[in-house]
């Protein structure tokens, strides 16, 4: 198996409407390609690799309020989507998916009272599905293909 089996897995689950199980793979495939730019687990952990993958394919930084706290992005998506996904099974109560406002935006709402509620746009999974095909490390397994939706 590889990268690229993991993209199309992620795919697959998305166009099926499995949205968390799709997101999860689609952060498996960040991870490992996480790994392989930063191969040294002595130098750097899966954590800070995780994230400075992130960080590396958007050209701004975004933080967000989140449990009453301001975070940047790529650790909500290691720590509460990946870790929560993993060790949970499902993402908490309190984020939740939302539609995109227009297609090929990536938008993330931290909502205020009653609900409290964390709503990231489907345009991230897409963001996050490019950036490991458009990643040097996975050139090899994508040299195929030209854009994002050549992977669809």
């Amino acid at each position: 198996m590889s990268i690229r089996a993991r993209i199309e897995d992620a795919l697959l689950l998305w166009d099926a409407g499995r949205l968390e199980g799709a997101f999860l793979i689609a952060l498996v495939a960040v991870a490992a390609t996480s790994r392989r730019r930063f191969s040294d687990r002595k130098a750097v952990g899966d954590r800070e690799a995780f994230v400075r993958f992130v960080e590396s394919a958007c050209t701004v930084r975004i933080s967000v309020e989140y449990r009453g706290e301001c975070l940047p992005v790529e650790q909500i998506f290691y720590k509460w989507f990946r870790c929560q996904l993993v060790h949970e099974g499902g993402l908490p109560p309190d984020i939740e998916f939302m539609s995109d406002a227009e297609p090929g935006t990536m938008t993330v709402r931290a909502g205020g009272a009653p609900d409290f509620v964390l709503k990231v746009s489907h345009g991230w999974f897409d963001h996050m599905i490019g950036a490991v095909a458009s990643a040097p490390e996975n050139a090899m397994e994508f040299r195929s293909l030209g854009r994002l939706h050549d992977v669809r």
